[in-house]
């Protein structure tokens, strides 16, 4: 006995799984991908925030009240000066329930030869600092999570904290 229609809709069923298993497969690697593509956003929002508050000092603009008081303070920091980003880690500090989001934390790491007191370095530090969450929130546009220093600051699928700037 012979059937003539006996592999109809067999290739159909086929295309069907392979599509099927295409697509889940798809889904699973977007959020892989879009975890991936939050983290490496932020770390060249980070960079980028980094250099802003190291060019801080030579573009920034004060009342006269309160620059008479950073001059006296710190005069170093006034004038352009050479301190360089060295690197940027991060460090995954596991999943924060009280964010529902992975935590981060950002350490900069810079050098300086002009940059030698400790209450220099420090204002520094924070300033970097500032400017490294400030860009991170700026980038995710989310402002409205955060405080007015920006810490921590929040992307789609972390929360970030920086350390204290490391100088070398």
């Amino acid at each position: 006995m012979v059937f003539k229609n006996e592999n109809k809709g067999q290739g159909s069923i086929e295309f069907l799984f392979l599509i099927s298993f295409g697509i889940i497969l798809a889904l699973l690697l977007i959020n892989s991908l879009a975890q991936e593509y939050d983290l490496n956003l932020s770390i060249l929002a980070a960079k980028n925030g980094a250099t802003t508050g190291l060019d801080g000092g030579r573009l920034s603009v004060f009342e006269k009240s309160a620059y008479n008081k950073y001059k006296i303070n710190n005069s170093v920091l006034t004038h352009p000066n050479s301190v360089k980003l060295v690197k940027i880690e991060t460090i995954n500090r596991g999943y924060d329930s009280r964010y529902n989001r992975t935590s981060i934390q950002i350490k900069a790491f810079v050098s300086s030869s002009s940059v030698m007191l400790k209450g220099d370095r420090t204002s520094t530090g924070d300033r970097i600092n500032f400017n490294l969450r400030k860009s991170i929130t700026m980038a995710f546009d989310t402002s409205n999570l955060t405080n007015a220093l920006h810490n921590p600051c929040f992307s789609n699928h972390h929360v970030y904290t920086t350390a204290n700037v490391q100088w070398i």
